[in-house]
């Protein structure tokens, strides 16, 4: 590590012909520019080394964030449903006021968005008694939402 070449001569013998032997003073003395000038040079290789490990940090970091936000939507779509647009007829059988709201699905890797408007029975084209069972026969396997909903989070209006 300290090996580093300074020029110096180390003895009489390193003296090429004709060269003067340096004094104390002026041997210390370059000696001393030597030393501050590997020092200088280690402070430079330090601040790159530390400024690369913040890089390399802050990279990590963001992948990891990234990472995690893309596991987190996976999840939800496999796992929970937004259910929103549910009739008037429908809103009776949930909590006051529950115009959307999401739920655990019962099942894995359905659809995540759900629009009850969308199966809603036409009621100007044909007579029903409970249109809200139709709702749910329309709904097929995704009724549950509806009619069994375990309210992860609701928007009440």
């Amino acid at each position: 590590m300290n090996e580093q070449r300074t020029d110096l001569p180390y003895s009489a013998m390193d003296l090429a012909e004709g060269e003067r032997r340096l004094t104390r003073r002026e041997r210390r003395k370059l000696m001393e520019k030597a030393r501050k000038r590997r020092k200088r040079r280690r402070r430079r290789r330090m601040r790159r080394v530390r400024a690369w490990r913040a890089i390399r940090s802050l990279r990590f970091w963001t992948r990891a964030l990234a990472a995690f936000a893309v596991a987190l939507m996976f999840v939800f779509w496999a796992r929970f449903a937004y259910v929103y647009d549910i009739p008037a007829y429908a809103a009776a059988y949930l909590p006051p006021r529950v115009t959307a709201y999401v739920t655990v699905k019962s099942w894995w890797f359905g659809p995540p968005v759900i629009d009850v408007g969308a199966y809603e029975p036409d009621l100007g084209a044909m007579t029903v008694s409970d249109p809200y069972d139709v709702l749910l026969q329309n709904m097929g396997s995704y009724a549950t939402v509806l009619s069994h909903p375990r309210i992860v989070w609701a928007r009440s209006s």
